[in-house]
C-alpha cells in the first residue's frame, strides 16, 4: 500500500482512487447537467447564441444535441 503527505495528512492510494473517482463523478454530472440544460433551452426556441453564453457548449456542440432531439 502507497503513502504519501498530502495537506499535512498521510493518505493512501486507494483514497487518492476514491477521491479522484468522486471528483470525475461530479463533473459527469455537472456536463450532463448542462447537456440537459441545452435540450431545454433549445425545445423553448432559445436562440444559439444564449444557449452558448448560458452553457459555454460551442456551436457544434449545441447543434450535435439539436439534432439528437430532432430524432426523439
Amino acid at each position: 500500500m502507497a503513502l504519501k503527505w498530502e495537506g499535512g495528512t498521510m493518505i493512501t492510494y486507494e483514497d487518492e482512487l476514491k477521491q479522484e473517482a468522486r471528483k470525475e463523478g461530479r463533473e459527469e454530472g455537472r456536463q450532463e447537467e448542462k447537456i440537459e440544460i441545452t435540450r431545454n433551452l433549445i425545445k423553448l426556441g432559445i436562440p444559439l447564441d444564449f444557449i452558448k453564453k448560458a452553457t459555454g457548449f460551442s456551436e457544434k456542440k449545441i447543434l450535435e444535441i439539436k439534432e439528437e432531439l430532432e430524432k426523439e
